[in-house]
């Protein structure tokens, strides 16, 4: 007896961000063969339906169903029969999220909500979700912040450190879902390092830092290439900070795919929260153990 495959799920509401994560879910569900799952967060307090609040909140129901419903008739035009789920469940958009997501193969948010300056903020459900979310998350980027025509490459973070393999799997089903081929980029900027360096002038040796960062990416990606021929792979190393330098290499990209590490204080780490404030191509957040 095959297990069934997890979905690809997406919050659905009237905004047009909800509108433009659906459809990339759509897009991911058939890249991946997966079925799709549609929800509806439904915050209002529960009340005693003889009431006039309860009727009120019986038609805002009412109303939810028949905008999922709806949406989700659409995406099935889209995949086929049978591909797509729907539920309109009680609860705070980010727990509902949240909970959906331990029976997901991936989360897809906005990056915004209604309101917020353009390119600047995180919106509260996309920054809640990826905080504490137990699978991948894709998060759409603003989408005035840039405009690039016949994108391609997905790019991927690489720290060189434990963690990067999970990363890496995620980044590199997603350039062989594509057609396409996968930038891997590692990023180091040590301030102390730059300042103890810039004291010696012209003797310190940065080109010999510059080979060992390249190791420790060559490293990373030892056996990739064997597990996904397929793939090319191009290596990018960046004297820079990593946020910086991943939205730098994937201004034009399909997709970025970072990890993203849980703090035991809840908050994003600084790479995270850069790249979801300035990336102009979707971001994947993948999920790794632990804090740091």
């Amino acid at each position: 007896m095959s297990v069934p495959q997890r979905p690809v799920v997406a919050g659905v509401d009237a905004s047009p961000e909800a509108a433009r994560a659906v459809a990339l879910a759509v897009e991911e569900a058939g890249l991946r063969g997966a079925p799709l799952r549609l929800v509806h967060a439904l915050s209002w307090p529960a009340a005693d339906l003889t009431t006039s609040a309860g009727r009120l909140a019986g038609a805002v129901r009412r109303s939810a169903e028949s905008l999922v419903a709806e949406t989700a008739a659409g995406a099935e035009a889209a995949l086929g029969a049978g591909r797509v789920g729907w539920e309109v469940r009680d609860g705070h958009p980010v727990e509902v999220l949240r909970a959906e997501g331990a029976g997901a193969q991936l989360l897809v948010v906005g990056s915004r909500g209604s309101g917020g300056l353009s390119g600047l903020l995180l919106g509260s459900t996309a920054g809640g979700v990826v905080l504490d979310a137990p699978c991948p998350v894709v998060v759409l980027p603003d989408e005035t912040a840039v405009r690039a025509r016949d994108r391609r490459s997905v790019v991927v973070g690489v720290e060189g450190r434990p963690g990067d393999e999970e990363v890496l799997a995620v980044a590199f089903a997603a350039a062989a879902a594509r057609g396409t081929d996968l930038v891997a980029v590692h990023a180091w900027q040590d301030a102390a390092l730059d300042t103890a360096f810039q004291s010696l002038g012209p003797v310190a040796d940065w080109a010999g830092v510059l080979d060992a960062e390249e190791r420790l990416l060559s490293e990373a990606l030892a056996g990739w290439h064997d597990k996904d021929p397929a793939v090319p792979v191009r290596e990018l190393v960046v004297r820079d900070r990593t946020a910086r330098a991943l939205v730098a290499a994937a201004l034009g990209a399909q997709l970025l795919v970072v990890g993203h590490r849980r703090h035991r204080l809840a908050r994003l780490g600084s790479t995270t929260y850069g790249v979801l404030h300035r990336a102009g191509c979707p971001v994947a957040v993948v999920p790794l153990g632990g804090s740091r």
